[in-house]
């Protein structure tokens, strides 16, 4: 017969079993693998009971934001040092961008509520900080970031749909002849749409800049 003691001692984890950044990370594995979130599929991933959760967490809202937290863990910190304001601005979109490219499916439900994870919120500071130092006027530092934001979930997303956004077929192109020689054209001379949106919004953010 087991000594009762010895046996609570044995079965007890050195580690707790479940934790506000395990939840996080494994909410990101899913979005990433499953490209959705569902609780019951979550706790059987971490091997927990779904009532687990809320001794750790309020909601499927706050498991969202633990994801982004995750998120912001996982991506590359970009080099944010005393650049010039296009610098600033084509690193913090390619940051952006990177870091929403890892798990696309969780972009729409970060849209749905606002930033509150402490490490989101220090990766944008570093981006305001930024923005500052390269003459941003204080009162255009979030337009600038909500720009850049907006720019890169779109990125991100146009990055896992499809080649071309239009289909015209070969019988049809005489009836939208225009858009049929704007697709022949850039076919003979392809343009790389990321870096051709990073230069406009860099000449573009750069001339409302300066003008404000």
């Amino acid at each position: 017969m087991q000594n009762p003691s010895k046996t609570s001692q044995l079965g007890r984890p050195r580690t707790p079993r479940l934790s506000r950044k395990a939840i996080g990370r494994a909410a990101l594995e899913m979005f990433e693998e499953e490209e959705s979130l569902s609780i019951p599929r979550l706790a059987e991933r971490l091997g927990v009971r779904q009532s687990s959760f809320y001794k750790h967490v309020t909601g499927r809202q706050e498991i969202i934001e633990l994801a982004r937290g995750a998120l912001v863990e996982r991506a590359p910190k970009p080099e944010l040092t005393s650049g010039s304001l296009d610098d600033v601005i084509r690193q913090t979109f390619d940051a952006l961008r990177t870091a929403y490219s890892l798990a696309p499916a969780l972009l729409p439900l970060l849209l749905t509520q606002p930033v509150s994870h402490p490490a989101a919120l220090e990766a944008y500071d570093r981006f305001a900080e930024a923005f500052e130092l390269a003459g941003t006027p204080r009162h255009l530092v979030l337009p600038v970031l909500e720009t850049l934001d907006s720019a890169a979930i779109g990125a991100s997303l146009d990055a896992i749909t499809m080649e071309s956004a239009w289909s015209i077929k070969e019988e049809d192109q005489g009836t939208f002849p225009h858009l049929t020689a704007a697709q022949r054209a850039v076919a003979e001379h392809p343009v790389d749409r990321f870096s051709f949106l990073a230069d406009v919004l860099s000449a573009g953010l750069r001339a409302a800049i300066r003008d404000a």
